[in-house]
Parts: structure tokens; sequence; C-alpha cells
């Protein structure tokens, strides 16, 4: 299939760039994907960069059988993922197919969907933990395929590990992906799991949102000294956001209830907030941007080990959940 077309396909990233033969699509800059592969905390933060999340391919067709070829280049292996990901397939609104990733990196592969006969609207979500090098899409002879414009209401989503989906068993079910679907706009979701605030790690290239949710706090938690460290780097990234998107709504998403059997875990650093304080010492370090909204994590899913994976990442009920909670309070800040 021709080249641009294939291009014209992807949604939900910043460009697409040939490689070796096959497009790949980028949700972060390179700067950025730079900037990542420094950190020096967590396990393979600049992998995790190149992951396909909530990215995905949209057109429209009359064919009755498709075959995507492609092979993963980047991201997580297959060891260092905790619950895998997939590739699901949307028609008409509905997801009708999983094919749960089970191969390693740099081995093509070539995987078929049924579609069912008439016209249909695909999309298919690209794996969260993994990234997606496209070769080409085959159907059926004499099929059409023609690639869904972009969405004008365009939303970033910026965070760590609960932002990319980590805990969820399907690409399409973290939270994030969810809003996105549900608020019908282009969303680009750059997070990192186990990021923490860095605000150097900002990037206004290729992308200006009518809409941002920040999700931040929980690993400054476990890996700041203090309170007055925690509040340098939030305030900063702050600061940094402001400028790079002046008078852009920002809802900035206190950390979620942990639910390791705690009512209310106490650091093990003297000088660090409580978890309960999280929401208040973001509020107000928000306060100086009126455009930015701080929502309380606490409220936004149940505090029950039923609805986590680990008693840190909702599974795939409780990004449900935490999903519809999100988008109501994302509703009311679209302008």
């Amino acid at each position: 299939m021709d080249k641009q077309l294939l291009k014209d396909c992807f949604h939900n990233m910043l460009f697409v760039e040939e490689e070796n033969g096959h497009l790949v699509p980028y949700r972060h800059t390179h700067a950025q994907c730079e900037y990542y592969q420094n950190i020096s905390y967590g396990a393979i933060m600049g992998e995790k960069a190149f992951c396909a999340t909530g990215i995905t391919l949209e057109f429209d067709t009359d064919a009755t059988d498709l075959m995507l070829l492609w092979q993963i280049t980047h991201g997580y292996t297959r060891a260092n993922v905790r619950r895998g990901s997939s590739v699901d397939v949307y028609i008409n609104g509905t997801l009708r197919h999983q094919h749960i990733i089970a191969c390693n990196h740099n081995e093509p592969q070539a995987t078929a969907f049924h579609l069912g006969d008439g016209d249909k609207r695909v999309v298919i979500m690209l794996p969260h933990t993994f990234n997606f090098a496209l070769n080409d899409i085959v159907t059926n002879s004499g099929a059409t395929l023609t690639p869904i414009p972009r969405r004008p209401f365009k939303v970033l989503f910026m965070g760590d590990s609960i932002t990319q989906g980590i805990g969820t068993e399907l690409a399409s079910t973290g939270y994030a992906m969810q809003a996105g679907m549900q608020l019908n706009c282009e969303a680009v979701n750059q997070s990192i799991a186990a990021l923490r605030f860095e605000w150097d790690s900002l990037d206004n290239a290729y992308f200006m949102p009518d809409l941002i949710s920040v999700a931040f706090g929980t690993n400054d938690w476990s890996g700041r000294q203090d309170k007055a460290e925690y509040d340098d780097a939030a305030g900063k990234y702050f600061a940094q956001l402001n400028k790079l998107y002046p008078g852009v709504p920002v809802a900035v998403l206190s950390p979620v209830k942990r639910c390791r059997g705690e009512a209310d875990l106490c650091p093990d650093r003297p000088d660090m907030y409580r978890e309960s304080e999280l929401f208040s010492a973001l509020t107000r370090l928000c306060a100086p941007y009126p455009q930015m909204k701080c929502i309380d994590g606490w409220t936004l899913m149940p505090h029950t080990a039923a609805f986590f994976q680990d008693g840190l990442h909702p599974n795939d009920l409780g990004m449900t959940w935490y999903a519809n909670s999100v988008i109501r309070h994302l509703q009311t800040m679209r302008k």
C-alpha cells in the first residue's frame, strides 16, 4: 500500500518516520527520547519513550479481511513487561479482535483480522508497552481503504506508569486511551512509567493541545528526599508547562490511593508528605496558574484491592472506573 496513505492512517502521535522500510510513529520528540535515555532512576526509561502507547491506525474500508505486516523494534522486552500488551481492533466502535503480543524484537509479523461484510470504520489500537513498526496493510483484492481525517480537538496526556496503562492486559483499556476515544479527540499520550516531575522533558514541538492532563507525583513521593525537593520539582514542572502552553486548560490529577493495607501511608522519610497530603500540596503548587485545576486522585476510583493489579496500578476494571471519573472532569474543562 502507498506509504503516504499508510502514514495518514496514524492518529494520536506527533509524527511518523520511515526507518528501514517500516513506518514508525512517535509520541515524543527526538529531544525527549534522548532526555529519557539519560535518566538514571527507573529501568529502560529511554526505551519506554518509543512505545506506541495510545497510538492508533484509523480508516474506513469495505475490506472483509485485513492483514498487518509489522514488527517491534523498540520498547520493553517481553521479560520487562508486567502484563504484556496487545493490538486491539475496533469495528464501528466495538472491540472485535485482540492480538496478544508474543514476539520478540525485530521478528516480522503478519497478523490477520476478519472484518466482515459492508462498509466499516476500523480503529486499531497499537501496543502500549512496545513500539510498532508498520511495513504494510494488506486487504482482500478490490477493497478500498480511506484514512480518517485527524480530529480538530487535541488533548495531551502526561504521566507515569498508570497513564501509560501499566497493569492492564489490553492496549486500549488504559484510562488515557479510554478518555481519548470517549472525548473524540487526537490524544497524544506522553507518559513514561516510573517518571517523576521532570520539567526539562517538556517539549511543545509538533503538537499544540487544547487540553492537557498531568498525572505525576507518586514516584516523586517515593523518590524525593523531602517536601522541599518534592515542591521544587513539581513547581518547576508547572512553571515550564505554563510557559510552553500559556492559557491551555490543565487538569492536574493527584496520585490515586495505594491499596496496600494502610488507610494513609506514611513515607520512611520524616520530612516527606503523608500520602493523604499530596492533593493539598499539588493544589498549592498549581495555585499561581488559573488555567490549572488540581483534581483529587483519591476521589477518582475505589480504595479496594479488587480494582488494582498490585496495590498501585489499576487493573482493567480499575482503569475503566478511573477513566470514567477523569472523563467527567475533562469534559467540564473542554473549551
